[in-house]
């Protein structure tokens, strides 16, 4: 298992063993406060994973380590399926070996910030009105790592269209589906299993996180540059500030692929096509008032365009000694077609010298994940 990416949960070593990183949260799961002004109902408490039978369902058996989907079973008292009557027939899909962490809830709504308050989706209520409720909800968790059971809430194999779904009864679920905005979320989920198995612990456990697509996270969200604070400048202010920016900015990528002339991952020199990726955003500099650091050569990297999209919307970063973090928001399969091996964390030519506080800001704000959790 050596050639597989490790993580620390809680001072144990685990290694990830497989992904499931494309859940998208439908707006028939949102919880109803959240849903899009098209869309009406509560919202549905189980979570659709999709087909149960052929080929897509032997992954989602072999994923979670179950086999009896759409077995049927409801709890006569509360009039529908809990993990009572799950436990009761055997759709118990995993038991308390799910986890959510208070890190990855109050990441994402850091990120979502914006839509929150700005909103680029028309949604029913003014979801702003819940931001501070749920940010403090979350921050006020007990452990960092809460962990949960799920059971098969899916469509009977007696229906034809053996859809199936996940639900959980415990507290973390109705938090869950109470932060996440419809459409623009998904789901992310790690299957870990222990570097060195113990008697008490050896099986894999599931990393749950929820995640925002890459246009809608606060730094870059269309309308962040509208988010009045008062260590922010005004809008007129921000768009001279744009205009005077533009002026540099062939000048900026001219400096940054003199210094970098080569992309380290594709050893592509051809400048037609290498793209001057600023490490600390550009956004960010603009708000910030920055035109030092939005100019700055050093804080740009030569990235042929498959590798500036991983690195700029935070699936790759670095160190300061320029060796290669992998983020753990991809498959297997699509590491292996980029030619990169996640867990080799070879050192590139990106030249890191003085970059450090550019390479740091991008560790901290910029990639998916909780740097201090990989090894």
């Amino acid at each position: 298992m050596e050639d597989y990416q490790k993580m620390r949960i809680n001072d144990i070593e685990y290694f990830i063993i497989d992904s499931i990183q494309d859940f998208r949260a439908e707006d028939s799961f949102i919880h109803r406060s959240n849903k899009l002004a098209q869309f009406d109902g509560n919202g549905e408490s189980k979570k659709h994973v999709g087909t149960y039978k052929g080929e897509l369902g032997q992954k989602l058996s072999n994923f979670f380590e179950y086999s009896n989907w759409g077995l049927e079973h409801f709890d006569s008292k509360k009039k529908r399926k809990t993990i009572e009557s799950a436990i009761e027939r055997g759709a118990v899909i995993q038991n308390n070996t799910c986890f959510f962490s208070k890190s990855n809830l109050l990441k994402y709504l850091d990120d979502a910030k914006a839509e929150y308050y700005s909103q680029e989706q028309i949604y029913h209520n003014d979801i702003s009105a819940f931001y501070d409720e749920r940010y403090n909800e979350v921050q006020n968790l007990d452990t960092e790592y809460i962990y949960f059971s799920i059971y098969d809430a899916s469509d009977n194999i007696s229906q034809k269209q053996n859809r199936g779904y996940m639900r959980s009864d415990d507290k973390i679920w109705k938090i869950w589906r109470e932060l996440i905005l419809p459409k623009i979320s998904y789901l992310s989920i790690l299957k870990l299993f222990p570097v060195s198995p113990t008697e008490e612990n050896n099986k894999p456990i599931f990393y749950f996180r929820i995640l925002l697509d890459y246009q809608f996270r606060t730094f870059v969200h269309p309308s962040s540059l509208l988010l009045i604070e008062e260590d922010l400048p005004v809008v007129e202010e921000i768009e001279e500030i744009k205009k005077s920016y533009r002026i540099g900015q062939e000048r900026y990528r001219r400096a940054v692929i003199e210094y970098m002339p080569q992309c380290p991952f594709s050893k592509l020199t051809d400048e037609r096509i290498l793209i001057a990726s600023h490490i600390k955003p550009y956004s960010v500099c603009i708000r910030e008032k920055r035109e030092d650091q939005a100019l700055d050569y050093l804080n740009g990297l030569s990235l042929s365009p498959t590798y500036d999209r991983l690195f700029d919307q935070g699936y790759i970063t670095f160190s300061d000694s320029g060796e290669l973090i992998c983020g753990t928001q991809l498959s297997a399969y699509t590491w292996d077609k980029l030619n990169i091996n996640p867990a080799a964390k070879n050192k590139m030519r990106i030249f890191p010298e003085n970059r450090e506080y550019y390479l740091d800001y991008h560790r901290k704000h910029v990639f998916l994940d909780e740097i201090t959790d990989l090894i």
